[in-house]
């Protein structure tokens, strides 16, 4: 139960999270958690976890013992970054793998999405990896975030401004995820134009 939204515009790309946590029915807000962010800082990245808060700590510790794991600047970096961490995960931190029979693969466990200099990704249980030209959320609250998002990004909104929309909006709406946020923003890589 979250929500994680990132944009791109105007050169920025931004990411924004919710800082609620559940425990079963229970709800805790960020008023009595001292780790509350949903944001991890790794080699330029920024990560944002959605699901199991288990498997978001496990991340977090393989960050901060090993962060050379973590190559995350296109689609094929972070497939293989997910392939190298699945034996991490299973051998070293006894990870669950099964979901349900009709799994295609072994799951990770693992929901977020990431933002750098190189744009907006998306990375699921099965190893499945997006990337994004615009916008896009995960978490409980993503229907939400989209629609807020979608609505603003033709407007004279800012990348966080975008972000952050998405993120009140879910908060506002869906009872997985509540205020405060925490956003993130950086600079977009120019790309160079390859019709000189």
């Amino acid at each position: 139960m979250t929500v994680i939204a990132a944009a791109i515009k105007n050169g920025q790309v931004s990411i924004a999270a919710d800082t609620q946590s559940s425990l079963g029915p229970l709800t805790v807000r960020a008023d009595y958690k001292k780790n509350a962010s949903k944001l991890l800082e790794v080699n330029g990245n920024v990560i944002g976890m959605a699901g199991w808060v288990a498997t978001s700590q496990i991340i977090e510790h393989l960050i901060r013992t090993k962060p050379d794991l973590f190559k995350l600047n296109n689609r094929w970096e972070i497939f293989e970054t997910l392939l190298t961490l699945q034996k991490k995960l299973k051998r070293h931190y006894f990870l669950e793998t099964s979901e349900d029979s009709d799994q295609p693969v072994e799951s990770n466990q693992l929901d977020g999405l990431i933002i750098n200099s190189h744009g907006i990704f998306s990375f699921a249980s099965y190893r499945e990896v997006g990337e994004y030209k615009q916008f896009w959320a995960l978490g409980s609250g993503r229907r939400l975030a989209l629609g807020a998002m979608h609505a603003l990004y033709h407007t004279e909104a800012s990348a966080v401004e975008i972000a952050e929309a998405g993120v009140r909006a879910a908060a506002e709406f869906d009872d997985g995820c509540s205020l405060p946020l925490s956003s993130v923003s950086l600079k977009l890589k120019q790309k160079a134009n390859k019709h000189k």
